[in-house]
């Protein structure tokens, strides 16, 4: 079941820009190598699961060890999950993250989750929708009243660790957004394969944590162009989650692509780092995002060591 985008969708009432110069040097992403190697046509779908006990707000893939360039990768999938271990009488979450090497060479590949202890009201909102072959997708799942969104993605349903190499989306945009007084996350998608996908739209809801707020830094790119860049967090507050949109634009196939998407951290301040090609004829402003709260308890960056 599918609705029709919100036109109001990415209201940013309260956000602060950001102004990074361009050609700053790109973050180091928390926590260092060692990474995962992807092959050139590679795919991996994984992730790490927080510790015993934790929740999980956000999480990504990204590059690493490689300083900084258009790796040619792209993002098909970014999905919270949760399993509960019998043995401790604990649940624990897990960011799986699915990322395709395109490019011609061999990439190291760094796969993070975001953890934190517990945040009150806690939950995951999701929505189910069939994307027809070679279809597209730009919707929302929305937060209960009252809550606000930490995170966000989509992905196939039922979820597979083993996601086949012929499987070919794109994630265009992902972004938390709202919708009058409500908080959502957008995402937008392509289907590339030769037949329909259910995906699942979620987005992570909580009470609002202390400090709570959602930073943003716009880019215009030209036609065919590409940024990989950052949007900060307030000096000592901590990043949940992040990604990028269109904006200014209505709502559309935008025929941008997502190539990264991961936590950071640089001059001591925490971050979300996004590379994003557009692939469009005409110019479009791209808002970053990073979705910022101050360090919860137990807050930490896992990354992948398969």
């Amino acid at each position: 079941m599918s609705s029709s985008p919100r036109t109001s969708l990415l209201r940013r009432a309260g956000q602060v820009a950001l102004a990074l110069a361009s050609g700053t040097a790109l973050v180091a992403l928390l926590p260092a190598a060692p990474a995962q190697a992807m092959t050139s046509g590679g795919i991996i779908n994984g992730g790490r699961w927080c510790a015993a006990g934790q929740q999980v707000t956000g999480g990504g893939a990204s590059v690493v060890g490689e300083g900084t360039g258009d790796f040619n990768t792209r993002i098909e999938g970014s999905e919270v999950r949760a399993h509960f271990d019998y043995t401790t009488n604990s649940a624990a979450g897990l960011w799986a993250t699915t990322i395709r090497n395109a490019d011609g060479v061999s990439h190291q590949i760094g796969l993070f989750s975001v953890c934190v202890n517990s945040v009150a009201g806690y939950q995951v909102a999701s929505k189910d929708v069939t994307v027809a072959a070679g279809g597209f997708l730009r919707d929302t799942a929305t937060c209960p009243a009252g809550t606000v969104a930490l995170g966000g993605g989509a992905a196939d349903t039922p979820y597979s660790s083993n996601q086949p190499a012929s499987v070919d989306r794109i994630v265009q945009e992902s972004s938390p957004g709202t919708s009058g007084s409500q908080s959502l996350w957008l995402t937008a998608l392509r289907n590339n394969d030769t037949v329909s996908h259910v995906i699942r739209l979620f987005a992570v809801c909580a009470n609002a944590p202390a400090g709570y707020q959602v930073m943003h830094k716009d880019v215009t790119l030209a036609p065919g162009g590409f940024v990989r860049d950052t949007a900060r967090c307030p000096v000592g507050s901590v990043v949940l989650s992040g990604g990028a949109a269109v904006v200014g634009s209505g709502s559309a196939d935008f025929k941008t692509r997502i190539q990264e998407s991961a936590p950071g951290v640089a001059d001591s301040q925490s971050l979300w780092m996004t590379a994003l090609r557009n692939s469009d004829s005409v110019y479009r402003t791209i808002s970053l995002y990073a979705v910022c709260a101050n360090p919860l308890t137990g807050y930490q960056v896992v990354r992948s060591d398969v």
